[in-house]
């Protein structure tokens, strides 16, 4: 059995969700989830052996999606996978809104011109400052184990069309900064990724633009659209990947019932192969 644990945010909504059918698939695998909304998280704090959560209501929350734990006991999982909380494009959008590189080619608004140097850094700066990160250094004062780090996604492409559109997307989209922008959110994850901290990219086939998700994942709003959160088609297609990226073997087929991270189906391929092969050799030198 392979025990992973998720601590986010809402964006985590969409893998809940979809691992409430999904997880049949994957009799070996079990997903706990320690989600709370917004920055509710900044309350977690070590404690001993574990990460505990100082305050009622975002306690409550913790006990409700995990299950009915309180706390989170890093030594109980296999696996340790952040979610959400600030870690995505959508910080690199948010800059571009007020400040412009020397290379992008967009003029509308008011902003700030920087050098592409300068654009650079700070987009790394404010992945660095997310929660998520925060809350990697908060889990590494209580264990050594792997972290992994799954973005927030970004917004649905119908954003683009929204009265509510924030400004930067839409301003990049139309002179063509998109590309631009998500290069440099692509570096800023290359420069953060270290040999325990594994930063996960957001599945290539939920895209429709190198800066909006496809809108066949957006999540219905209730009362209005909601462009920032994605549906439980989106989580399936999230979760497979990282299963996939934490065990090939995993890879929609479930783990194995006699233990972790095994790929038994591979001797028993490599069997079949050899005695094919033989047969089609000795059918090929009696003709």
């Amino acid at each position: 059995m392979i025990r992973i644990a998720l601590l986010g945010n809402s964006h985590l909504y969409s893998w809940k969700r979809a691992w409430d059918s999904l997880g049949r698939a994957f009799p070996g695998v079990e997903l706990v989830f320690f989600a709370a909304q917004g920055r509710q998280l900044e309350c977690c704090e070590p404690q001993g052996d574990r990460l505990v959560f100082k305050n009622e209501e975002v306690e409550r929350w913790i006990a409700v999606t995990s299950g009915g734990r309180r706390e989170l006991v890093p030594a109980d999982y296999d696996v340790l996978c952040i979610a959400g909380l600030e870690f995505g494009v959508n910080a690199v959008i948010g800059l571009y809104s007020r400040c412009r590189a020397d290379s992008h080619e967009g003029k509308e608004g008011r902003f700030q011109l920087v050098s592409d140097a300068c654009f650079q850094d700070t987009v790394d700066d404010l992945l660095r400052g997310s929660l998520a990160i925060t809350l990697v250094g908060r889990l590494r004062r209580i264990t050594d184990k792997a972290i992994w780090l799954a973005p927030g996604p970004a917004p649905s492409e119908t954003v683009l069309t929204s009265d509510q559109s924030p400004w930067g997307i839409r301003f990049a989209t139309v002179a063509t900064d998109a590309t631009s922008l998500r290069a440099a959110y692509d570096e800023a994850c290359r420069r953060l990724a270290t040999e325990d901290l594994i930063v996960l990219e957001q599945p290539k086939a939920t895209w429709a633009s190198p800066i909006v998700s496809r809108d066949e994942y957006r999540r219905p709003g209730v009362t209005k659209p909601d462009f920032f959160h994605l549906n439980d088609a989106y989580g399936r297609i999230a979760i497979r990947e990282f299963l996939s990226r934490l065990d090939p073997a995993l890879n929609g087929h479930g783990a194995g019932s006699s233990g972790r991270f095994q790929r038994l189906a591979d001797p028993l391929l490599d069997t079949l192969r050899s005695r094919l092969s033989q047969v089609l050799i000795r059918r090929s030198s009696k003709s």
